[in-house]
């Protein structure tokens, strides 16, 4: 959702004389277009006024490259190249414009491998980098990668231009779609697919996951209306990947969701029916995925209500999905957003930190395979708008946004789910209870049992479980026990954790409230 978001900035005027053929809308600032616009006018100026062949020649290169990457929304990098052909025009000594053209090249092949170890991991983050274009002074790209390794995040979906920024051990989900110069619905397939065999030649060796064209329904996407014609570019997007990496595995374009209004003849599916209609279309993307915003945490079932009806509706095309993937995109927000269709209630740290459990443990439970959170660092005036949920997401504050920079609740919490539950049985994920507002489900994790249970209802209540015979457990809340994360100083110390024993039938009950709570059974 918030690649198509994005394009409610401004850009008409200037950015399409700039771009004349693009489509693709960037993710800046008001005040970044404003420094873009003025850098273009003073390299056409300069380039106009050249005379060097040589520096034509070179200054046309990075007009081209700074094209390439505003249309790609990376304004840092447009930024920098116009900076970099300025100097270079004006004769500044020490530019070395073949390194500023070649930077970040997404045809540069990716170091690294594909992390094997944790391939089938679900803990993901979405768009970690995408603070960058709103506060680049707040946190460096290094400092975000510590933090996901911190977080023992395990995959990543983000844009093919800000692959380089990630540590080599983690395993990447991407997205592949039109090139500049290209806009849905009607793509010239010559150009098209030849350019995709070559970005996928690239980063073959450390990417196997390619989404095609995300949210083909969005509001801005070329392709809304044109369900047949994304069907094709899918066919075609398939068929080029596969050509290239056999054993890449290839995503439908992933539905847009907001609100909890679903339902199997709403706009998404109707735009999978669509796609669907050619028997033969299923038969080329191998995973699904789907996204969830704008929702309170209440409201945390939507996610299985809007799966089903979307199996539904591949099943009656004879999609089989089974044994097929499935990954989400999702966030529960902490504050008071604002939407002038969603009318969202305010939630506290801890609310928010709640629905990092709740949203992982309940979409698993429901065949979800893989969940991508909504970033890491949280946005600034996303789409123009400080009070876009969009703003609200991420599990570490900027202080951009309220003048305070801390590790939220959600941080803390979401490490302690990966640390209690990575290594698990994924495919094997047993829902015990389900009923009441009460939920039970259970994890193994290298022979031992794990439970997580909740208990949405305000009043606590009774929750037994049966380890089958006398034994101990360890019993861990899921979210510490204070208001903020700026509270906590030590993390080893800051979740409350009991042992408790069973009967002697091996009977155990504990008291399960809002927040969720880990039993692990003893060794």
């Amino acid at each position: 959702m918030k690649i198509f978001l994005c394009s409610l900035l401004i850009l008409a005027a200037a950015v399409l004389v700039y771009l004349p053929e693009s489509g693709a809308a960037p993710v800046a600032s008001s005040q970044t277009l404003a420094e873009i616009h003025s850098k273009i006018a003073e390299f056409k100026d300069l380039l106009a006024r050249q005379t060097d062949s040589e520096k034509i020649k070179k200054a046309t290169e990075i007009d081209e490259k700074s094209k390439e990457a505003f249309a790609g929304g990376n304004p840092a990098r447009t930024l920098k190249l116009l900076t970099a052909g300025i100097a270079y025009l004006k004769g500044i000594e020490g530019v070395d414009i073949d390194a500023v053209i070649q930077a970040g090249d997404p045809n540069t092949p990716l170091a690294g491998a594909v992390n094997t170890l944790y391939n089938d991991s679900p803990f993901g983050i979405l768009g970690p980098y995408e603070y960058w274009m709103s506060s680049p002074e707040v946190i460096s790209k290094e400092e975000i990668n510590g933090l996901m390794s911190d977080l023992g995040v395990k995959w990543v979906a983000e844009m093919p231009f800000e692959l380089k920024n990630l540590a080599g051990d983690m395993n990447i989900y991407t997205r592949v779609g039109t090139f500049p110069g290209m806009l849905p619905p009607d793509i010239d397939y010559g150009r098209y697919l030849p350019l995709l065999k070559n970005q996928i030649a690239s980063f073959k060796n450390r990417v196997k996951y390619y989404e095609i064209d995300t949210e083909p329904l969005g509001g801005f996407s070329g392709w809304n209306g044109h369900a047949d014609k994304y069907a094709e570019f899918l066919r075609k997007s398939y068929g080029a990947i596969k050509a290239v990496c056999p054993d890449c595995s290839v995503v439908i374009g992933g539905l847009p969701g907001a609100g909890v209004a679903v339902s199997s003849k709403d706009s998404n599916s109707n735009f999978l029916h669509d796609i669907l209609k050619d028997s033969n279309t299923g038969k080329y993307f191998d995973v699904f995925a789907f996204k969830q915003h704008f929702h309170s945490l209440k409201d945390y079932r939507i996610i299985k209500t809007r799966l089903d009806v979307y199996r539904k509706i591949l099943s009656d095309y004879g999609v089989n999905t089974s044994n097929m993937p499935v990954f989400l995109e999702t966030a529960i927000y902490a504050g008071s957003p604002r939407t002038p269709i969603f009318k969202l209630p305010p939630h506290t740290e801890t609310e928010q930190a709640i629905g990092v459990v709740k949203t992982y443990v309940y979409a698993l439970s429901a065949g979800v395979t893989r969940i991508y959170w909504n970033g890491v660092m949280a946005l600034y005036k996303f789409g123009g708008n400080p009070n876009d949920p969009f703003n609200f997401y991420g599990l570490v504050n900027n202080k951009k946004n309220d003048g305070n920079s801390h590790k939220k609740l959600a941080y803390y919490t979401y490490k302690k789910m990966v640390e209690t539950l990575e290594g698990s049985d994924w495919k094997h994920i047993e829902t015990i209870t389900d009923s009441d507002g009460v939920f039970v489900c259970k994890f193994l994790k290298s022979g031992r049992r794990i439970w997580v249970a909740w208990n949405d209802n305000q009043e606590v209540r009774p929750v037994t479980l049966n380890l089958g015979g006398p034994s101990n457990a360890k019993i861990t809340m899921s979210v510490p026990k204070v208001s903020s994360g700026n509270k906590i100083s030590d993390y080893g110390s800051a979740f409350v954790t009991t042992t408790s024993v069973t009967d002697e039938s091996g009977n155990l009950t504990i008291w399960a409230g809002l927040a969720p709570v880990y039993i692990e059974e003893g060794r």
